[in-house]
């Protein structure tokens, strides 16, 4: 027994004194700054520059390693920067399968753990045009490291953008090819990052240079709102618009899982949660052909949350959907997107069964299909928007059936007048950076039906029989119902300068035919119209007033004025030239120039006229011809 404690004494000794050697050994016949041309080299074989301006030191414990300060690296397509200081360190045990005598090279040197400090790293820009993101205060450490595919632990924290602490730990395995020096093979597991309260976890892997990858990624849920507020300090062009609701966008969360093949077909598949309202984004990026496919979908999305309070707002309201057109305007091969939606709730109305087919090629966006259930009826359009210039431009075909007037106006216009159910065909154009200028640059036309109209403003009815009573017909009765209830109404339409012009406007209101013209200014929301009116038969309805042969099968005009604004004043009035010339002849003009008539006195002096009659029967010609 005391035999195998000596020899064990001895070996421990002989251990020690090999380590003491080989320490010595290192000390006095190996500078460490010597490896410097090594470690650039090694390096530069992966594309990345060094400049090991400080000095490179001896590190023995817990393992062996070196040291280096003030270390400057630049990589042209993955970042660059500056590292306070950068420790390289091996096992003791993987420091004698070494052999010195065959001296060292880039491949020959292990490196069991590497630890980063005080570093600030200069990302490339992920887009082109883009400001790249900066890391302050980069640290970093990895244990076990290993460039042969054995897993190894990663540890580091950062601060990006105005302040935001970021941090990330993981297992990743790396292994490269001997020959050209290519990553052939690297994964990612038990991903765990943090970011101004959004966390990421999952795990991927890639091969062949990253031209392959499989793996998956969620997030927790946070409010990404303020996470778009921090960031938007450090980049003024990243600001979102006031939102109706102080809630909007506090609670998103994602998960996502991906197979990518640069060579082939890569497919993305996405459940994204915003606010508990679920949309599923299904894409697929054909490399060979470069096409880029994908597929939203969801059973309903209430808009009106995130639209801003203020009505006259759109341009802002506008921004919130910019993020849908990103990967068509950033694509530079063909693309298409698909959107199916259930419901789509807006602050006045909603949208059922929505379905869009969109393309894209070269910022050219081409509508080939919309469909949508709204308003009682049904909505389809096609188009085509132009972003390669300026100022974007676009075209649109559509057709509206079974619009229930009664809904769409007063969530559309603040107007509950008119009710009915409009039809329309209509090819219009357009080209504008914001909504005035869009509406002043309106081009285009169709046509246009209204089945069971009705206007609540004004009786068409007792308007006519109150300009036909100047003219000697019968009485008509005292109370007319509110309101005017038409035939269907069809006709032809106009957009031009700011503009919508009627024509050819025909319907029918009992014995009372109407044909019109008008034309609606479309931003103040105003319209006028010229209605001409003509009674077929003795009566304007069973109901209504008589008409004198003279009002017979003659076109009697109304000129009407007014705004399609709640409260809006509306103005309907004959035409009073006609009235006058219809008067020529009549006992009423006869008596009208006998009442009025001023007598002179034989010495020139005008004789003052005192009659009350006279003054009431003026009063009524008065009345009737505003």
């Amino acid at each position: 027994m005391g035999k195998v404690i000596k020899w064990l004494l001895r070996a421990v000794i002989s251990l020690l004194v090999i380590v003491i050697l080989a320490v010595g050994y290192l000390l006095v016949a190996m500078d460490p700054n010597d490896l410097k041309p090594e470690i650039k080299a090694a390096a530069a074989n992966q594309g990345l520059e060094l400049s090991l301006d400080g000095n490179l030191s001896w590190q023995f414990l817990p393992q062996i390693g070196v040291v280096a300060e003030k270390v400057e690296f630049t990589h042209r397509t993955v970042a660059s920067g500056k590292i306070g200081s950068l420790r390289l360190s091996v096992s003791w045990t993987e420091l004698f399968n070494i052999d010195p005598t065959s001296g060292f090279s880039s491949n020959q040197i292990p490196v069991g753990s590497i630890a980063i400090s005080d570093a600030t790293i200069l990302l490339a820009e992920l887009v082109p045009n883009t400001s790249p993101i900066q890391l302050k205060h980069f640290n970093a450490k990895v244990n076990d490291f290993s460039l042969t595919g054995d897993r190894f632990s990663v540890e580091a924290s950062a601060q990006i953008f105005s302040g935001i602490d970021l941090d990330i730990e993981a297992v990743l395995a790396l292994q490269l090819d001997t020959k050209t020096g290519l990553i052939k093979e690297f994964s990612v597991s038990e991903l765990e990052a943090s970011i101004d309260g959004m966390e990421l976890s999952g795990q991927f892997n890639t091969e062949n240079n990253f031209s392959t990858a499989q793996g998956s990624l969620r997030s927790n849920r946070f409010d990404l709102k303020q996470l778009i507020k921090t960031i938007g300090m450090s980049f003024p062009p990243v600001k979102l618009p006031e939102m109706a609701s102080k809630d909007a966008l506090t609670a998103v969360s994602w998960n996502s899982s991906f197979n990518t093949d640069m060579k082939g077909l890569s497919t993305f598949n996405t459940q994204l949660d915003i606010d508990n309202q679920v949309l599923s984004i299904a894409s697929k990026v054909d490399h060979s052909i470069n096409n880029l496919y994908m597929r939203v979908s969801g059973e309903q999305f209430d808009m009106s949350h995130y639209l801003t309070p203020d009505s006259n707002s759109s341009e802002q309201n506008g921004a919130l959907f910019a993020p849908l057109a990103v990967p068509f305007a950033l694509w530079l091969g063909r693309s298409q997107m698909e959107l199916s939606l259930g419901k789509l709730k807006l602050p006045d109305f909603d949208a059922d069964n929505i379905y869009i087919n969109l393309f894209g090629n070269q910022k050219v966006l081409r509508l080939s299909s919309f469909n949508s259930d709204i308003f009682g009826g049904q909505a389809n359009a096609t188009g085509r928007l132009d972003m390669r210039s300026n100022t974007p431009s676009f075209n649109l075909q559509t057709s509206l059936s079974n619009i229930d007037l009664q809904v769409a106006l007063p969530a559309m216009a603040d107007s509950s007048d008119i009710s009915g159910l409009l039809s329309l065909e209509a090819a219009i154009q357009s080209a504008g950076n914001n909504s005035d200028a869009i509406i002043q640059g309106l081009r285009g036309g169709g046509e246009i039906t209204i089945v069971d109209p009705a206007y609540a403003a004004i009786n068409a009815e007792e308007m006519f029989c109150n300009a036909a009573a100047l003219l000697g017909s019968g009485d008509s009765k005292n109370s007319w119902p509110k309101g005017t209830q038409f035939d269907t109404l069809t006709g032809n339409y106009q957009l031009a300068e700011g503009k919508l012009l009627f024509s050819d406007m025909k319907t029918a209101t009992g014995n009372i035919t109407i044909a019109a013209r008008g034309s609606v200014k479309l931003a103040e929301q105003r319209y006028s119209l010229i209605a001409d009116t003509r009674v077929n038969g003795t009566t304007t309805s069973a109901s209504g007033c008589s008409v004198n042969k003279r009002l017979q099968n003659r076109s009697l005009p109304f000129v009407c004025t007014g705004s399609f604004e709640q409260n809006g004043t509306t103005s309907c009035k004959p035409d009073e030239k006609l009235i006058r010339d219809l008067l020529k002849g009549s006992v009423y003009q006869q008596l009208g120039e006998q009442l009025f008539k001023t007598p002179v006195t034989t010495d020139g002096d005008k004789e003052q006229q005192s009659d009350p009659l006279k003054s009431v029967l003026k009063g009524i010609f008065e009345k009737n011809l505003q």
